[in-house]
Parts: structure tokens; C-alpha cells; sequence
């Protein structure tokens, strides 16, 4: 078994789904998440800003493809970063070129393999939430940071016509290769957070910031996420094969038309949730 067959259906919403069906094992062959990472930027800043990191700190980003981790690293941070896809990894390597002793790793961080109290401050980006085990997720970050550390995330907020086509395209996906449903998790909702990370001794504080996603027509818009992103374009195959493609394709764009807030492009307003978990007193 190769490593990418044995990291990737442990954690990324494809290699839960579509890998486990021979379409495609590696989360970031599918698609060009890069332009994802891209205009996600602002986001990531936020989370760096959060941490506020420190010149020399020892930083783990759990999902470089976001590009935190480059953050990070501009930062003064000596940074370690991990991915569960080799080609996003060799990504976020070239972004981190002129950082040349940041480290990299081909893991899951629901195992991850570096030692007990490793890491002042272990961040993420919008990776976390395409994980399967929270639980194992939240217990080996708590263990690799250090007393004192801080970890500090970002999710969506949900509720919103994003939201909406993620879920349709999720359960139609699901019902086409017979499984249930993937255990979707925003890692926004403060309840929920609050007991995930309450269970291993942290308090956290979640604060709601808005951002809003515009582009062409709802079916343009849609076809270019559809290009880019892997899990639309992990889902969009098992669809295609199933030819149920077009099907689900309509349901999104009604789900977009539902919301929309322009009537000649899309416009729809959304949230995001910035976390910090730290240690109880």
C-alpha cells in the first residue's frame, strides 16, 4: 500500500468517498486547489494574526494547501507542515522556498507523527473540516502543543447557499457510491467546538467574521468551483459515472438562486468562525 492510500481515505473528504473508489487516492490531484488557497489568503492571515506569532516560535500548519503555513513562516515561525496530499504538499513546498528550513510531512492529523509537546501553536486554515475523526483531530493536536500553547482555527459558519450546494453535492455522492453521509463538521458552531475540545481540557474563545463569494452566473460560477476544487471535482466523477451529474448540478444552482444576492452574477454572503483553544486554568 502506497502512502498516499494509506493517509488519504483516513482524513480527506475524496479519499473518504471517491479514493476508496479508484477515481482518485490523492485529495489535490483533482482540480487546482491552489486558486482555492489564493482566495482563501485573507482568511489564513487572520488565523496567523490570531496566533500571534512569535519570531522563533516552533508552528505546526495541518493544512498547508491554505497557505498559513507560508504566513507563518513570514512571520519568523519555524514551521512544520503536513498534508494528506503529496501534490499540495510539493504546492506549499515551492510557496516555501526562501524558507528553507521549514519541514514537511505526508500526514494525517488525526496520527500525527511528531512527539508529545512539539509546538507552540498548532493553526489551521479550513482543513479540519473535511475530517472524519474530530476526536482523534483534537487529541493529537492537544498533544503535540506545548504548555502554554494555543491552537487556533478557522471553519464556516454554515447556514448559507454555500453551505447549502456542499451538502447536496455531499449526499448525492454519498447515495451514488452507497455510503452514508460523510460526518460533515463546519468546526463553527461554538456548542459543538466547545464540547470537542472541552473534553481534553481547553477553553476556547470563536469570534464570526463575514466575507462575501461573488463571480459570474449561478451554472458558470458553479463549473468553475466544479474545475478547481477537488471535493466538487472528486464528487462531480462519481456523479458523471453514475450519470447523475446534471441532476445534482441543477439542484446547486437552485440552491445558489435561492440566496443570491445579484441578479445578473452571484453574490452570496456568508461566515466564517476564527477559534482558539487554550489550555484550562
Amino acid at each position: 500500500m502506497s502512502t498516499t492510500e494509506a493517509v488519504a481515505p483516513l482524513w480527506d473528504f475524496v479519499g473518504h468517498y471517491v479514493g476508496r473508489f479508484s477515481v482518485a487516492p490523492d485529495f489535490g490531484a483533482l482540480g487546482q486547489y491552489e486558486f482555492i488557497g489564493e482566495a482563501l489568503l485573507p482568511i489564513a492571515q487572520m488565523i496567523v494574526d490570531t496566533a500571534a506569532i512569535k519570531p522563533g516560535e516552533a508552528v505546526l500548519d495541518v493544512g498547508a494547501r491554505n497557505n498559513a503555513a507560508l504566513l507563518a513562516a513570514q512571520a519568523g515561525a519555524k514551521v512544520t507542515a503536513i498534508e494528506v496530499s503529496p501534490r499540495l504538499l510539493d504546492v506549499a513546498r515551492e510557496r516555501l522556498k526562501d524558507f528553507p528550513d521549514t519541514r514537511f510531512e505526508l500526514a494525517d492529523v488525526a496520527k500525527l507523527p511528531f512527539p508529545d509537546a512539539s509546538f507552540d501553536a498548532v493553526i489551521d486554515a479550513v482543513s479540519l473540516m473535511f475530517g472524519a475523526d474530530r476526536e482523534a483531530a483534537v487529541a493529537e493536536m492537544a498533544r503535540v502543543l506545548k504548555p502554554g500553547g494555543r491552537i487556533v482555527w478557522t471553519g464556516w459558519f454554515g447556514g448559507d447557499a454555500i453551505s447549502d450546494v456542499a451538502k447536496i453535492q455531499i449526499n448525492d455522492t454519498a447515495a451514488v457510491v452507497g455510503q452514508a453521509p460523510f460526518p460533515y463538521s463546519y468546526w463553527g458552531n461554538e456548542d459543538e467546538m466547545r464540547a470537542l475540545f472541552g473534553a481534553r481540557g481547553f477553553d476556547i474563545v470563536l469570534t464570526k467574521h463575514p466575507m462575501v463569494n461573488t463571480g459570474p452566473a449561478p451554472r458558470t460560477f458553479l463549473e468553475g468551483l466544479d474545475q478547481v476544487h477537488p471535493v466538487s471535482r472528486g464528487c462531480s466523477l462519481a456523479l458523471e459515472k453514475a450519470g447523475l451529474f446534471e441532476r445534482t448540478m441543477t439542484r446547486m444552482v437552485e440552491a445558489i438562486e435561492r440566496r443570491n444576492e445579484d441578479s445578473e452574477g452571484t453574490k452570496i454572503s456568508r461566515h466564517y468562525v476564527v477559534g482558539v483553544a487554550t489550555r484550562k486554568a
